[in-house]
Parts: C-alpha cells; structure tokens; sequence
C-alpha cells in the first residue's frame, strides 16, 4: 500500500487540464492540498487571507473562525473536483475529510509562535489549526479492501470544531497508521536542492541536518513522520518524473 499527497500547485494544473493525471501513480490512499485554489477564491471573494511565519522559516495560512469556514467549502469543492477526474479515468474513488468517521483526529493548537514584522518572536492565539493525533485505520483500511481509492482532504476532527492541518502531514500520519510501503510527495519541483544540487537519495537524519529550503521544510517533517514509524520510503518531486526525485530512508 502507498500514500499519495497531490501539493496545491499540481491541484490547480489537474483541474485546469484533466489529462495530466494520466502522469500519476495514483495506485494508493490520495491526500490533496489546495493552497493555490484558496487564494483564487478569496480574491473572487474578497477575502482577505492572513499568512505567519514560524520561527523555523514556515509560512502558513492563519486560520480564524471565517477562514476555516472557507478552506472546508473550498476543500470541499477541490476534493469532488478531483473524484469526478478519476472517475472518469476509471478510478473508484470516496471523497472523504479527517471528518468523516473521524478519520483524522487533532487537536487544536491553542498557540503559535510567529516572526513579527519587527522579526521578533511574539505568540498569538492558535486559531483553528490542528495536530493530528490518531487515524482510524480500520476504516481506511476497509474502504481501500473493498476496492475504492480514498480521496482525503485536509480537514480534521476535534470535538469543539473541524480544524486546518497540514496535507503533507495528514499524508504522512496516513501512511504510518496504515504501516505503507511508500509515501509519495507529489510537488511541482523535482525534489529537494542543497546548494543548487538535486539529492537522490538520504537518510531522514542527514537531512534534517541539512540548509532546507523554506518551501521544504513542511515536507521533510512529514517524511519524519513517515519514515521514523516504518514507512520504507518517502519520494519527493514531480510526478512527471517519478524516478528523479529525492527517496527519504529512515538509514541508508
């Protein structure tokens, strides 16, 4: 078994042009961002989107009671979008949320630290953000038996409220819970770049003590999470070109 997460810029090429699925390995539980389409959306909207930043480089959507409104609709919308494509290429799908039976539950950072615009750490309320904390494997589990692809979007669930986490890390405590072969980190580079050189292959401790860039980081934290719970390997890159990405072992 494997684990797919499709990143929002590949959303957004896939909804503009069908066909491109035709380059995925999509044999596997789907996992789906959708940063990109938010964006459009408020804009349409006039929403005005707030972004922070960790003090680890990390810049992410700040998500109050009306983002959160927002980012479940439009998730929502993404994730028939994208079952309607599959079907059509012959695909059984289920369009699903962390929701849904609770297949993803989290609990709400109550805090976060930021970098202010006086590039000082201040914290601020956590919103409706969430960490995942369980996944409901038999329920992945039968779904996947019976024939259908699961096609998730990044919504968990808490008791008090549905709440915003991380794709990459949904993805990544999926493919734990379900103790898969593989986790594949679909983006729209083609893998991870240290000093202007593409790696082919490490180790998730060589990494982690590595110059990554911003626009990495999220990832490398989700093939930790993958590899360090038995997941044989996590892939990063395009998926035009499958076997000139980054590979994350646990250990060489």
């Amino acid at each position: 078994m494997q684990v797919i997460k499709i990143g929002g810029s590949l959303v957004s090429e896939i909804l503009k042009n069908n066909d491109i699925i035709n380059n995925f390995d999509l044999n596997g539980i789907i996992v789906h961002g959708g940063g990109n389409y938010i964006n459009e959306f408020s804009k349409k909207f006039g929403m005005e989107q707030r972004f922070v930043t960790s003090p680890q480089g990390i810049r992410s959507r700040y998500t109050d009671k009306e983002t959160l409104e927002f980012f479940i609709m439009v998730m929502a919308y993404i994730n028939y979008k994208i079952c309607h494509i599959l079907e059509n290429h012959g695909i059984k799908t289920v369009s699903i949320s962390g929701i849904n039976n609770r297949m993803a539950e989290a609990s709400r950072k109550e805090r976060l630290v930021i970098i202010n615009e006086r590039n000082r750490k201040m914290v601020i309320d956590g919103g409706y953000t969430g960490k995942i904390n369980k996944i409901n494997y038999d329920f992945l589990k039968n779904l996947v038996d019976s024939g259908y692809t699961p096609v998730v979007s990044p919504v968990a669930f808490s008791v008090e409220s549905p709440l915003n986490v991380d794709a990459d890390k949904m993805a990544a405590n999926i493919a734990a819970a379900l103790h898969a072969e593989r986790l594949l980190i679909y983006t729209n580079v083609d893998g991870i770049y240290i000093n202007g050189e593409k790696l082919s292959k490490t180790d998730i401790v060589s990494l982690k003590s590595m110059k990554i860039g911003n626009g990495m980081i999220q990832k490398v934290m989700a093939a930790d999470i993958a590899v360090s719970s038995g997941v044989r390997e996590v892939f990063i890159g395009n998926p035009g070109n499958i076997y000139q990405g980054t590979v994350v072992l646990n250990e060489l």
